[in-house]
């Protein structure tokens, strides 16, 4: 079962200089608990001597001894304005080594897991997703927990998104592509923002999320990015495939200085069609003028039933 860090440290209060132990499945001790000074900390005990491994100005990293056989590999939060990001790096960390039942390979995966982390503390700007930007972001999140990762895998699902790296489609794999556009519940219509958005040689598929904007107060399940990052997090165990879905959400503007975002949604319906040639879209062959470079349009979805193939 997951470790609700947020709980954890919750219930700590104000407990300073105290460690309190996680039940896993590895061979290495987990501890959670706070630092003489306060410090939300995420601790390790070992018989083997870990590498020493760089801190970040947001994690500090120490290492000590007890004794020859007992070794401490400790992180540190050094600014509590980024506490939901380490609850999201404490349970990532604990999670990923649970079955390796080796103490090296797990001192060995915890470090090269927080090198991944490290590109994302070391990437902290005060960028905020404008509330379009954000909605954007949580439809593909949503649509790759909820659709691509059950259909294709946790692997696949994850390198075939290419949303963050600013292509003409959201996510392609083997021979077809989806592009996922996330709307109000009561939009008639959805904007394409480009010629080559729905142009494709190859037949693919609009997904289209139907979403209610909800309150900062809203705890409905998987209504925010955090959450989706989270559970997200939760099934990748290739160290590569974390590297790649972190790097993808620092390319969406997704990170520490914003909290993974911080608006919620109630997803209503997803629908998803067929876009084959006789979808109606526009492309630089069907609009007749090369003197056009680029253009957006809107498409009413009630005039497009008939190419519906599945509702979530």
């Amino acid at each position: 079962m997951k470790t609700n860090f947020e709980e954890k440290f919750k219930e700590l209060d104000t407990l300073k200089d105290i460690l309190r132990k996680i039940d896993n499945n590895s061979k290495i001790g987990v501890f959670y608990g706070l630092s003489r000074d306060g410090k939300k900390r995420l601790t390790f005990l070992s018989t083997i001597t870990p590498d020493p491994i760089e801190s970040t100005k947001v994690i500090s990293v120490s290492c000590y001894k007890d004794s020859e056989s007992s070794n401490w590999l400790s992180f540190d939060l050094e600014n509590n304005d980024y506490s939901n990001i380490f609850y999201t790096f404490c349970s990532d960390m604990v999670e990923a080594m649970s079955n390796l039942n080796d103490e090296l390979k797990e001192l060995e995966y915890i470090k090269i897991r927080f090198y991944n982390w490290k590109k994302m503390f070391q990437n902290i700007s005060k960028t905020e997703l404008s509330e379009e930007e954000e909605q954007g972001v949580y439809g593909e999140l949503y649509f790759l927990y909820k659709y691509m990762i059950p259909k294709y895998g946790i692997d696949r699902a994850i390198l075939s998104w290419t949303g963050p790296n600013r292509y003409n489609k959201d996510f392609s794999i083997e021979n077809t592509w989806y592009e996922t556009k996330t709307s109000s519940v009561n939009a008639p219509t959805i904007e394409i923002s480009s010629l080559n958005q729905l142009d494709s040689d190859v037949d693919g598929f609009l997904s289209v999320i139907k979403v209610e904007k909800m309150s900062s107060e809203y705890q409905g399940s998987l209504s925010s990015i955090y959450e989706l990052v989270q559970v997200i997090l939760e099934k990748i165990n290739a160290i590569e495939i974390q590297n790649a879905f972190l790097n993808k959400l620092l390319l969406s503007g997704i990170g520490p200085e914003n909290g993974f975002g911080s608006r919620h949604y109630d997803v209503k319906k997803t629908i998803i069609y067929n876009v084959s040639k006789e979808f109606p879209k526009l492309t630089k062959e069907n609009i007749g003028f090369v003197e056009i470079e680029e253009a957006t349009y809107t498409i009413n979805l009630a005039l497009i039933y008939k190419f519906i193939v599945e509702e979530l």
